[in-house]
């Protein structure tokens, strides 16, 4: 394929977050109906894809790269104890415009990566009031629209409202996430394009709209939140009991564009320590370790990456582990042509679209 990514674009982000309120731990930290503000800082390096890869000119040039976010969350003034520490996350983006007028143009930005917490955690003695994160490696994920307009040919300076989570996925208890708004202004500096790059046209691949199927298996470590409370409740101790949980996906798409297929998906979900749920919950109930469920699909592609978002509705559910009727996926996900489109990712199931039910990692193929 002719043509290669540009050379690096820096940029700078420096913004206010605000904290989701959440009457279940917030009292305990920072106050009764206090959602603390704290300031946020990030520093990229992505290269814009002036490719003659058809994707590129659809997706007006999206931009790709690595970035480093900095949340200040240490400043903040809690109620008992130390609090909460800064999160470092390092993570991997891609920002795409959807909109382009001269010099302006609005899009959409998507990260993934690994948040770190090194001081003021959860411990049971010394900070037991931060049940919000518990573990020093933790998920990072921040979707959100942004605005920018070239105050030169080199040069940029821009908006942009984000929406920005932190969570373990169940690896550890506690673990209520943090989640928060932020908003924040960003100043960039792009490498000089060419006018090859810049009038490079598309090569036609020879994409077809149809159907497209996939099976899918995945598995995760999670903790076992009843015994985590009975623990903390009968003997005062932090204990996280981990087993493993599986999952079978089987689903049919219709791309109709190189970018976007909707689609439906019939989950199997298999909890084999449900019982040991049952034994620590105190409900006497007795689980069923197999949940079934069927799902609205959406995938959004980039040349072999690709994001697919699901609601699922359960059709039986009972492992003890939520009471919901609904569920949320979010899968990232990289395929490999040149093996018959098989593919390896995450899966991130979630209830109440922001409590993390589990992580797990999935290998697929797609027919």
């Amino acid at each position: 394929m002719a043509g290669n990514v540009a050379a690096q674009d820096f940029s700078f982000f420096a913004g206010r977050s605000k904290t989701l309120y959440d009457g279940r731990y917030y009292p305990d930290i920072f106050g009764e109906g206090v959602a603390p503000k704290f300031n946020t800082f990030d520093f990229r390096v992505g290269w814009t894809d002036y490719s003659s890869s058809p994707f590129a000119s659809i997706c007006n040039h999206p931009e790709m790269g690595v970035g480093f976010q900095l949340d200040g969350l240490s400043s903040i003034q809690a109620v008992n104890g130390p609090g909460m520490g800064n999160i470092y996350s390092l993570y991997g983006y891609i920002d795409r415009p959807l909109l382009v007028l001269g010099d302006f143009s609005f899009g959409y930005s998507g990260e993934f990566g690994l948040g770190f917490m090194f001081r003021n955690r959860y411990d049971p003695v010394v900070n037991p009031w931060n049940v919000i994160i518990s573990t020093p490696v933790n998920a990072h994920i921040s979707i959100g629209v942004q605005a920018q307009y070239a105050l030169s040919s080199r040069y940029d300076a821009g908006i942009g409202f984000f929406f920005n989570h932190h969570s373990n996925g169940a690896v550890s208890f506690p673990n209520y996430g943090l989640n928060a708004f932020e908003l924040a202004l960003r100043l960039g500096m792009k490498a000089p394009r060419t006018e090859a790059e810049l009038h490079r046209k598309p090569e036609d691949d020879g994409f077809k709209s149809g159907f497209q199927f996939a099976v899918q298996v995945s598995s995760g470590i999670m903790s076992n939140e009843a015994n985590y409370w009975y623990s903390i409740e009968n003997e005062g101790v932090w204990v996280n009991k981990r087993y493993f949980k599986y999952s079978l996906e089987v689903n049919a798409l219709y791309r109709y564009c190189r970018t976007h297929a909707t689609g439906l998906g019939v989950d199997l979900f298999v909890t084999p320590f449900c019982d040991k749920v049952a034994e620590y919950d105190g409900r006497g109930e007795t689980y069923d370790p197999y949940s079934y469920g069927i799902a609205v699909l959406h995938e959004l592609s980039y040349r072999n990456f690709s994001t697919m978002v699901g609601l699922g509705r359960y059709l039986h559910h009972h492992d003890g582990l939520s009471r919901k009727n609904l569920y949320q996926l979010v899968t990232v996900k990289y395929y490999f042509p040149q093996y018959a489109d098989v593919y390896a990712g995450i899966v991130l199931k979630a209830h109440k679209f922001k409590a993390a039910e589990s992580i797990q990692f999935c290998i697929g193929k797609r027919f």
